[in-house]
């Protein structure tokens, strides 16, 4: 198992809709206000060391790396789209096989906020008419969202078999030209790894999910972000039943840390 501090630098404007809410003014509503939570979630991450565009996830159904139903089925139904290529990882991390990774989520180190307001109208020959917004920006929404120079870090989990060099310098966790995100990777030089059954607390916000599938009880949980899918699991401090206890070195700098794996 090799484990890296991982740094991540922010080359370009960042949004995630994770609140939602009225934004009014003195004298009427003007749409909506969105603002990104500061953790991040660990499933965009992955997709991005794995090599996959956002896209991927939550754009364009063609490029989903997913399992359909068999096709020409006489029932009528449409075939299922199911977000399989982070789960599948995770599976080969739990099982311990070769050239498996897994990333706990981002935490702030540094945000930097810049609000602005969006506006999506287009022009019939006599009013102004709105496109659905599944595909434009909603009209008068206002959105907050984290700016270049903004950090993050988190550590990044490898089977040992896992070249470092397959690990990408850059990847793209927002749509079109958003997210863009600059890794540092800094290998933690283990020198003890102990499994105590004891209860431990992470030494960074953990996927809930991802923490049962490795095997662990989570006994106190403080949530820090949740999205709107279940299935992606909620990411927060935990206490687990049990943990691994790392001891090492990071540029000749003790470290100690705490991971449910």
């Amino acid at each position: 198992m090799k484990i890296y501090e991982a740094e991540l630098t922010l080359e370009g404007f960042l949004i995630f809709s994770t609140e939602v809410k009225p934004m009014i003014t003195s004298y009427s509503s003007m749409g909506s206000y969105i603002t990104p939570s500061p953790y991040i979630h660990n499933y965009p991450v992955m997709y991005g060391l794995l090599g996959m565009p956002s896209e991927a996830y939550f754009v364009i159904p063609s490029l989903h790396k997913a399992d359909y139903e068999l096709k020409g089925k006489k029932s009528g139904g449409n075939s299922l789209l199911r977000y399989t290529t982070v789960k599948r990882e995770i599976e080969k991390f739990a099982k311990k096989e070769e050239q498996s990774l897994y990333s706990f989520p981002l935490v702030p180190k540094k945000i930097i906020v810049n609000s602005f307001l969006l506006s999506s109208e287009s022009w019939s020959y006599a009013l102004p008419t709105r496109k659905p917004t599944k595909n434009v920006f909603p009209r008068l929404t206002s959105y907050s969202a984290f700016s270049p120079g903004s950090r993050f870090m988190t550590y990044i989990v490898t089977s040992d078999d896992y070249p470092k060099s397959k690990l990408p310098r850059w990847i793209r966790i927002g749509k079109k030209r958003w997210g863009i995100l600059q890794i540092y990777y800094n290998e933690v030089e283990i020198k003890d790894i102990k499994e105590s059954t004891e209860e431990c607390a992470s030494s960074i916000p953990v996927n809930d999910i991802d923490t049962e599938k490795f095997g662990y009880e989570i006994k106190n949980f403080a949530k820090v972000l949740e999205t709107s899918s279940l299935k992606e699991g909620k990411i927060g401090w935990a206490i687990t039943d049990k943990c691994l206890k790392i001891k090492g070195e990071i540029e000749n700098k003790r470290v100690s840390i705490t991971l449910p794996l």
